[in-house]
């Protein structure tokens, strides 16, 4: 036979709050406080009003840790010396298919619109 627990409002609220803040977790908050209903907790996030804070927090956690500007500034530099690098190296390998075409007088670069 089911039996219903009810829960204050205090009660509810305060649990609520520590998996908003995230101290705890829904799950681990049902297992904790002996809540019975797998969907209690989430049902009291919707009463509320919560729910909609605590979907928009757990998307913008951030596992990452946050970069200084220096080390930001630093690896924008370093992405744009490897961009460079990897300009002139694609200039370069034209430059060596074109001599080739010239001088073997055979074509290397594929046609565009040419079967595959």
């Amino acid at each position: 036979m089911r039996t219903n627990n009810h829960y204050s409002d205090k009660f509810k609220r305060s649990v609520v709050q520590k998996v908003l803040d995230g101290k705890i977790g829904i799950t681990a908050a049902r297992l904790k406080y002996g809540i019975k209903g797998h969907a209690s907790i989430n049902t009291w996030l919707k009463k509320y009003d919560f729910l909609s804070q605590y979907a928009m927090k757990a998307k913008t956690v951030n596992t990452e840790p946050v970069k200084s500007l220096q080390e930001l500034e630093a690896e924008n530099r370093r992405l744009r010396k490897e961009l460079d690098r990897e300009q002139l190296y694609t200039r370069a390998l034209n430059v060596m298919i074109d001599i080739a075409e010239k001088r073997f007088n055979i074509p290397i670069r594929k046609k565009p619109g040419a079967k595959q």
